[in-house]
């Protein structure tokens, strides 16, 4: 009580430098607003001290971390043409270092060649790479039994699917993985193939969409809430500064969400409920504390007249 007593004393005896000081103190915190950060990774919805969570990221170093499938549908699938497109897209990704192993028929097929390359048939040297011609390609996916060769059952679905699996780097984080996804999403939309269909998926994809679906919320969960409060302030609050309280609510906005970016600390799913809780109980306690300066502004004027 004695420190918030000796605070009022200082409100009273200064009350135009303790404004400017404390617009100064927003001013800071939301220079802090540009650090800011959506997050959806496990350290979000585990504790990264913990045991667990240090075992799985051991694990992530040795084998790889998660996986972006990209998924190929067509009617008649295993053409040089749908390889050649699939291959497109191993290149576009090749220099991203976030990017641990990529396995698709592509990759596969371009193994086999290797092999033949470097032995040849009847001694003669051969490409490397996928073939241009149906007939050669179908025997490297193929055994002499016409059946599709063991190696390809991962990635080669049946006679209408094939997906690339692009396995992340362990402790690749969020910008590392959006900026794989948004070059393969760049690579289907600028290079589309007419004779198959495409799908990107997996866990990173997801997050990707989470945190997009995460910012557009908040944003129209905080326009929405300055147009009600609005609304409610100017018909409701009979008073001269009806919408003071908004303005304080927005002060306190600005300077939870700058602090949180100087110490960077991510909007998750959860902290995203602090926000509506901020503004309603801001505005509330900023209403109550107007109408009670009010009150005392009345008892003086009494009092001088």
């Amino acid at each position: 009580m004695k420190i918030l007593e000796r605070l009022a004393n200082v409100l009273r005896r200064f009350p135009m430098k303790s404004i400017f000081v404390m617009l100064i103190i927003v001013v800071f915190l939301a220079i802090g607003v540009k650090d800011i950060f959506m997050a959806t990774g496990n350290d979000t919805l585990v504790e990264p001290g913990s045991e667990v969570y240090r075992e799985n990221l051991m694990l992530e170093k040795e084998f790889g971390g998660e996986s972006i499938i990209v998924l190929y549908e067509s009617e008649n699938l295993l053409t040089p043409a749908h390889f050649e497109h699939m291959q497109g897209l191993e290149e576009a990704l090749q220099n991203k270092d976030s990017i641990y192993s990529i396995l698709s028929p592509v990759t596969l097929t371009e193994e086999i060649a290797k092999k033949q390359a470097n032995t040849g048939k009847d001694g003669a040297p051969m490409d490397s790479g996928v073939p241009g011609n149906q007939e050669a390609l179908d025997k490297m996916i193929y055994g002499e039994d016409n059946q599709l060769r063991p190696m390809f059952e991962e990635v080669v679905i049946d006679d209408r699917y094939m997906v690339m699996m692009i396995k992340l780097s362990g402790e690749t984080d969020d910008s590392g993985k959006t900026e794989v996804i948004d070059t393969v999403n760049h690579y289907l939309d600028t290079e589309n193939i007419e004779t198959a269909e495409t799908l990107v998926s997996g866990k990173p994809v997801l997050d990707n969409a989470t945190r997009a679906a995460m910012q557009e919320s908040i944003q129209s969960m905080m326009g929405l809430a300055l147009l009600i409060m609005t609304g409610v302030l100017s018909i409701l609050f009979k008073v001269r500064w009806r919408i003071l309280p908004l303005a304080i609510v927005l002060l306190a906005v600005i300077g939870t969400v700058g602090l949180m970016g100087w110490l960077q600390i991510p909007i998750t799913m959860v902290s995203m409920a602090v926000f509506p809780i901020l503004i309603g109980l801001g505005i509330d306690y900023a209403i109550q504390f107007q109408n009670r300066y009010a009150e005392e502004m009345l008892k003086e004027d009494s009092n001088g007249e």
